[in-house]
């Protein structure tokens, strides 16, 4: 393995969506339905809170402690004998995520493509998978996954067009009229998937700019929840607010139904083709985080060694841990959320109290490559007119607007979708047209969102591209 790793904002910020979208997908939205009907697409908005605040406080810690990942830091932090007890709890919770995330995987291979092969087959070649990239480092998995997940979000974009002729806009009213109790509890249960965002925390070192950290968090949560919440409102408007709800993979049914012209009406073996890849992207990722927590105790990084006796550990009880689908899906949707909210919130608390009494140590200058005004001070002129980057007019005067203003209407158009659904809840139930604006503003944001974090990649990868190592 490598000593030096090192991966740019793009790839952090794909395989954080990848992350986030690959195991929700499978067991959890069929009970966001049941739990909030057809409003049950309105309900990342906490969970991609929460993975901003938890993004917020590693990159922090990043620039207290450059070149250390999370459970090195958690040893600076708490000393040996702390920090040993929290990064055990780390580990186990990356050893049940794994069960959780590779048992469902083989359950659905088992159900809709393998139907006669044994699920301990089929865990077995996912396990082999793992070993395999087990010997590899975060590099090779980010250039796996750049090639399947923008695909991957390309395809789940061109969704709606092509349902087209299978959707129906009653289905999916009245728009924001159930107990808002409902949509909250929707939000924890989504919290509990979005809590594997501590995964990203073992790769902290691997990144070359503090500001590619910041911007690909950003970034990848949020493609995340536009996708998720895409799967979501199509189900509602093309199944209506019950029927996915008693369906075992609502999403694959929703691909199902796409029928282009007569000819052509298998188009969810293709989209399951890209899907496949994006979650053992995931997978992996969490495989790799649990190597080096499981190092990080022996006070070593080369995790290779390790790699054989531990993933026969991990097949070992992944085969004994749940009896049957229900069992999985009961963990993944019901426990991983007490799970998650047991421990990271106090965790969180911890280290952001315990990391203030340190300096900030990484500057713009040796981590993020040239910063604006040392850059205008060699050149004598302007940095925007001297890096604009070729292209249209309109390309031109987007590359003009500062980080910071990317930074700020993005965080504005958080807070919008916040008021939309807190409006919307209010006044919905008198005023039913209340509800579709809120709805559509809640789109606008939405998607204003995904945009201005990509302007914001672009902008610090612009300026951090100069002075990365050759990989």
């Amino acid at each position: 393995m490598k000593s030096i790793q090192i991966i740019n904002g793009r790839q952090a910020a794909w395989l954080l969506g990848s992350l986030l979208t690959g195991g929700g997908l499978l067991s959890l939205q069929h009970e966001l339905i049941r739990t909030s009907h057809m409003d049950a697409w309105f309900t990342y908005l906490f969970p991609a809170l929460y993975v901003l605040v938890f993004g917020y406080v590693l990159v922090q810690l990043s620039m207290r402690f450059p070149n250390m990942h999370l459970f090195e830091i958690i040893f600076a932090l708490f000393g040996r004998i702390i920090g040993t007890v929290v990064n055990l709890l780390l580990v186990v919770h990356l050893w049940v995520i794994l069960m959780r995330d590779l048992l469902s995987s083989g359950k659905f291979i088992g159900t809709i493509l393998l139907p006669q092969t044994p699920e301990e087959i089929i865990v077995l070649l996912f396990m082999i998978l793992l070993m395999f990239y087990g010997r590899t480092s975060v590099e090779v998995i980010a250039r796996v996954n750049d090639l399947f997940f923008p695909i991957f979000f390309l395809l789940v974009l061109l969704l709606p067009f092509m349902l087209s002729n299978e959707l129906d806009l009653e289905l999916l009213q009245p728009i924001l009229t159930v107990p808002a109790i409902r949509l909250w509890y929707s939000n924890i249960l989504g919290i509990g998937w979005f809590g594997d965002v501590f995964v990203i925390g073992a790769f902290m070192h691997t990144m070359w700019s503090i500001k590619q950290f910041r911007s690909s968090i950003r970034h990848g949560t949020l493609m995340a929840v536009l996708l998720l919440t895409i799967f979501q409102f199509l189900q509602v408007i093309v199944f209506g607010p019950n029927l996915p709800g008693n369906m075992i993979y609502p999403s694959y049914s929703l691909v199902q139904q796409i029928h282009i012209t007569d000819f052509l009406d298998r188009v969810d073996l293709f989209i399951l083709s890209i899907w496949f890849p994006v979650t053992a992207c995931k997978v992996i990722l969490i495989y790799l985080a649990f190597l080096t927590g499981v190092t990080s105790l022996l006070k070593k990084r080369d995790y290779t060694l390790l790699n054989s006796p531990l993933s026969l550990v991990l097949l070992m009880t992944t085969l004994l841990a749940f009896k049957n689908t229900t069992e999985v899906f009961s963990f993944g949707n019901y426990c991983s959320p007490v799970l998650v909210l047991a421990y990271q919130p106090v965790l969180l608390i911890a280290l952001w109290l315990r990391m203030r009494r340190f300096p900030i140590r990484s500057t713009e200058k040796n981590r993020h490559g040239p910063d604006k005004d040392s850059t205008q001070q060699k050149s004598g002129q302007p940095q925007d007119k001297r890096d604009r980057p070729p292209g249209k007019h309109m390309q031109n005067r987007l590359a003009h607007i500062p980080l910071q203003s990317w930074v700020r209407i993005g965080n504005l158009l958080i807070f919008l979708c916040f008021g939309f659904v807190i409006l919307g809840l209010s006044v919905s139930r008198d005023y039913s047209f209340a509800g579709m604006i809120c709805a559509t503003g809640y789109w606008i944001c939405l998607i204003g969102m995904v945009l201005t974090s990509h302007m914001e990649m672009n902008y610090v990868s612009k300026y951090s591209a100069k002075e990365a190592p050759d990989s």
